[in-house]
């Protein structure tokens, strides 16, 4: 498998101030959620972008973007002049931005976002906008990624738009913006990018490349999660966490997310478990079951990390309570036994390195709950 990643990167302390050479003489749609938007406005070195006529703002949209969500944003500005797209914030905020510039040109050719979903073929014939990606959390791959997640509360499912065309034209990674960014977040996306890295080491899509990257992710992920509780503070937890998060999105551009992932979707719809928690819910009993097939990748990062990454990946789980942090979520296990047939998300579930039936995906739920009791049981 070749890879490929077209976005140019703009990493360090203080690029985002490169992100007004990026939009000059554009009319820019700026996404970004509510919070994120009065967060931002106390940054100095982005001021100049709540004053400048030509940037318009818009936050209607969920933290799991929906297809209503989609549907209006992209009536809402498809009849304006608006030529280019910044989605800034977390996940939600990017994968917003990347459907709006097909959603957007779609309409004016009479398609709507479920065409597009139904047939991504659509999109080659649109003129897409051109799109950046300023991410204030480290964690979930966006801005290098050419696919968006879209919940579809009514059908309780999850829907994925994918097109080499949405790839951003650049991504500004910029590790002073995760200062102001709380901690509850800055957890989940950690363990969303820890989950992304070993999840593109357990994929049938893997190549050298994607691999590569991986285990550069995983190692980072390994040396700084344990120390996120001073991501506000200390510079070099910010961009050690950053770069573990451009690596992991690096690597899933190419091979995808996998079983864990697809594990994820309905415990976050129906239960509301953050997503990172959510991946991170199965991890522990998806690295036994596919141990067999990445001793090799695990030699290379011990290798590189100096420990045992699994053992580092129980600590981690440990040290920062995130069975725990599930559990608040979980008021009968039974709820979770029942979503077992809805975890087998199309594009995600068979991306697993090794074939998993619906026994394997059972037993896998059963160990997940049952490390989460043991931890309900350690407190």
């Amino acid at each position: 498998m070749d890879f490929y990643n077209p976005v140019e990167i703009k990493f360090g302390s203080g690029k985002r101030l490169q992100l007004f050479d990026s939009c000059k003489k554009n009319n820019v749609l700026v996404i970004c959620t509510l919070t994120a938007f009065d967060r931002l406005k106390e940054d100095i070195s982005l001021a100049k972008i709540f004053t400048n006529e030509n940037f318009s703002f818009e936050h209607g949209f969920s933290s799991n973007p929906s297809l209503v969500d989609i549907k209006n944003i992209s009536h809402k500005f498809h009849q304006s002049n608006i030529n280019q797209i910044i989605g800034i914030g977390g996940g939600s905020s990017m994968d917003v931005a990347k459907i709006l510039c097909a959603s957007i040109p779609a309409l004016n050719k009479g398609y709507d976002i479920t065409d597009l979903l139904e047939d991504p073929s659509i999109i080659e014939g649109l003129n897409v906008l051109q799109c950046i990606h300023v991410p204030t959390t480290a964690g979930t791959g966006s801005e290098v990624t050419s696919f968006a997640t879209i919940w579809d509360y009514e059908a309780k499912k999850k829907n994925s738009l994918s097109h080499s065309s949405l790839y951003a034209k650049s991504a500004i990674i910029d590790p002073d913006l995760l200062i102001t960014t709380p901690f509850s977040i800055s957890l989940s996306t950690g363990l969303d990018a820890m989950n992304q890295a070993f999840e593109s080491i357990w994929n049938k899509n893997a190549s050298l490349k994607s691999l590569e990257y991986a285990e550069k992710a995983a190692s980072l992920s390994l040396e700084w999660l344990p120390k996120i509780h001073n991501i506000n503070e200390d510079k070099s937890v910010r961009e050690g966490l950053f770069n573990a998060s451009l690596m992991a999105g690096m690597a899933i551009s190419n091979t995808r997310t996998s079983i864990c992932h697809s594990i994820s979707y309905p415990l976050t719809i129906e239960l509301g478990i953050p997503h990172g928690l959510a991946c991170a819910f199965s991890m522990k009993a998806v690295s036994e079951f596919n141990l067999v097939h990445i001793t090799e990748s695990l030699k290379k990062i011990e290798s590189t990390f100096g420990r045992d990454p699994l053992e580092a990946v129980d600590e981690i789980f440990d040290v920062l309570e995130v069975e725990n942090e599930i559990n608040l979520y979980i008021d009968d296990q039974i709820q979770v036994l029942n979503l077992i047939p809805e975890m087998k998300s199309e594009g995600r579930f068979e991306n697993n390195i090794r074939d998993c039936s619906s026994e394997d995906l059972e037993s896998i739920i059963i160990k997940s709950l049952q490390n989460l009791r043991n931890a309900r049981g350690n407190t």
